[in-house]
């Protein structure tokens, strides 16, 4: 961050700055596509949102909101080795991204699941 590593320059020297403030809230979808070490293509989709709260911290910050998010987050991102960030996109585009995913023959494409759906493997007690 260009006032963190160069606080007293006005023209920016190694840095460029980023952009700060809260996130509008409204749609999103959270997307990843990535291989596996094996060279097999897997992803995930889940819609939510972007909630109206102050996070009170810095950057370009807001607080998602995804239904059934702990259950997605242990199935999927850490049972399914993703890394921690995600590609975000500003509105509902879940139904567009999953059937590109499939023309794309990427047969393990993962959803935030509903209550009551089980993901593959999860105790049912």
């Amino acid at each position: 961050m260009n006032r963190l590593m160069e606080p007293d320059k006005k023209e920016p020297d190694i840095t460029r700055g980023t952009f700060e403030g809260r996130i509008k809230p409204g749609d999103i979808t959270i997307f990843r596509l990535q291989s596996t070490a094996d060279t097999i293509l897997r992803s995930y989709v889940a819609e939510g949102e972007i909630l109206e709260i102050d996070p009170k911290s810095f950057g370009s910050i807001g607080v998602f909101a995804i239904k059934g998010m702990e259950r997605f987050y242990r199935h999927v991102l850490i049972g399914k080795n993703f890394p921690h960030h995600t590609g975000v996109a500003f509105k509902h585009v879940g139904k567009a991204l999953f059937s590109a995913m499939k023309i794309l023959e990427v047969e393990d494409v993962s959803f935030n699941q509903p209550e009551g759906m089980l993901y593959p493997g999860e105790n049912p007690f």
